[in-house]
């Protein structure tokens, strides 16, 4: 496995124990632990949210997302976890922001899709229930 320098300007594949880079001799030893914790953390989140504690879950996902904002992976995780606790407006915005890194991500682009189709269900679904309420009720009389 290899460990890719953090410095833009370098980017050169070091092997994981190096402790700096072959080519621009950047610290690596820290950069490697911090990649690891962010592993870890994402991993704690699924477990999180395999056992239904999706709060939890959030949290540990929006931790990822803090450090690594192109993490594509673990912003839609931290969607589906906002999703699961019906802050839809925070689902959906972490999946259009998957979507302007990653166009052509299916799990964004489905879940926007199947968000878009529940919300329009609902507002048909709440236009009837108006609708319905606003007739004059006629009253049978014996």
């Amino acid at each position: 496995m290899k460990l890719t320098c953090p410095v833009n300007k370098c980017r050169a594949d070091n092997n994981m124990q190096a402790e700096v880079c072959i080519r621009c001799g950047t610290p690596l030893h820290g950069y490697a632990r911090l990649s690891a914790y962010q592993a870890q953390l994402f991993n704690q989140g699924l477990l999180e949210a395999q056992k239904g504690q999706f709060a939890r879950a959030r949290d540990l996902f929006a931790a990822v997302v803090y450090w690594c904002p192109t993490d594509i992976e673990a912003r839609n995780a931290l969607a589906m976890a906002c999703y699961a606790l019906n802050d839809l407006a925070e689902a959906c915005h972490q999946w259009k922001t998957v979507l302007e890194r990653s166009p052509t991500d299916r799990l964004a682009t489905q879940s926007l899709a199947a968000l878009a189709n529940a919300t329009s269900q609902a507002k048909l679904g709440l236009v009837s229930i108006r609708e319905q309420s606003s007739k004059p009720h006629s009253k049978k009389r014996r």
